[in-house]
């Protein structure tokens, strides 16, 4: 089995490897391990992983948080084959990130577990991140880039359920990646009982036997997510925040981002511009290096 090593991957000083590539039936690819954890996630077509001595159906927007000594291979499930993004990065960076996060990232890279994590993008989390990774490969590979890439991926994932589309109902994986939709989840509950197109009795017995909350609770989660990257992202007024995220009362709003945040928004928002400034201070003068992103 072939171990794939760090220093073979990048040059010296380098935080980072991203890619993304077809790959076709023709393509060979050996079973294989590693000593740095990285991140894929499958664009189009259809995939099958085997991991672990495992084979699992990968699809479009599955992502996939691989562990250093998880063993692994990818292979084209149709004659059409598949685009993949993958993300490598160096150890080290994982390696300060669980010191200064602790417990919130444990989750991701838990070596206990059989499998590694396995999360489904909605629609609209393939093309944020579809966005984010053209701004990382520009980013001339710089360390706080990366951060900033890893943090907003973990915070997205952080409370989402690791249950896969495969074993919910079709209606209800169909509603959950609509819901992600801000024409849907900006009316609530009733933007998931319209998209799940079933009665909202049966989506509340339903989302709470598969989620552990009611609908309510569900999409308040997925409203406040959308809340968190506008703020870290961009200027907006938080009135003008709240009323895109369909609540008119923003002492309600306040309340909802504080129950998921602990903290109020404006005070999120301040915290996150601290912290990019104090990590922008921390890594001048440390090693800028080139963000390797190409197509094969």
């Amino acid at each position: 089995m072939e171990k794939k090593l760090w220093r073979h991957l990048v040059q010296p000083g380098e935080w980072y490897h991203l890619a993304r590539f077809r790959f076709l039936p023709n393509r060979r690819a050996l079973l294989h391990t590693h000593d740095f954890p990285e991140i894929f996630w499958i664009e189009t077509g259809r995939a099958r992983h085997s991991i672990n001595g495992q084979d699992k159906r990968l699809d479009a927007g599955d992502l996939i948080f691989v562990r250093a000594a998880d063993r692994h291979v990818l292979a084209p499930v149709d004659g059409d084959g598949f685009i993949l993004v993958n993300l490598a990065f160096s150890p080290r960076v994982l390696t300060d990130l669980e010191a200064r996060f602790g417990d919130d990232l444990t989750p991701f890279h838990d070596c206990s577990a059989e499998l590694p994590i396995r999360r489904r993008l909605s629609t609209t989390q393939v093309k944020i991140l579809s966005t984010e990774i053209v701004a990382l490969g520009r980013a001339s590979g710089r360390r706080l880039a990366l951060e900033k890439f890893l943090l907003g991926l973990y915070t997205l994932f952080q409370s989402a359920s690791g249950t896969t589309a495969g074993s919910m109902p079709e209606w209800l994986a169909f509603a959950c990646e609509r819901i992600e939709e801000i024409s849907y989840f900006s009316e609530g509950s009733a933007g998931l009982v319209r998209a799940a197109r079933r009665s909202p009795e049966h989506v509340a017995r339903v989302v709470r036997a598969h989620f552990g909350c009611t609908p309510s609770d569900y999409v308040n989660r997925v409203r406040m997510e959308h809340a968190g990257r506008e703020l870290k992202l961009g200027s907006k007024p938080i009135s003008d925040i709240a009323l895109e995220c369909g609540i008119q009362d923003l002492s309600h709003f306040y309340a909802l981002f504080r129950a998921v945040f602990g903290q109020t928004p404006r005070h999120y928002r301040l915290g996150h511009q601290l912290l990019l400034r104090q990590n922008r201070n921390k890594l001048m003068g440390e090693p800028v290096v080139s963000a390797k992103f190409s197509k094969k």
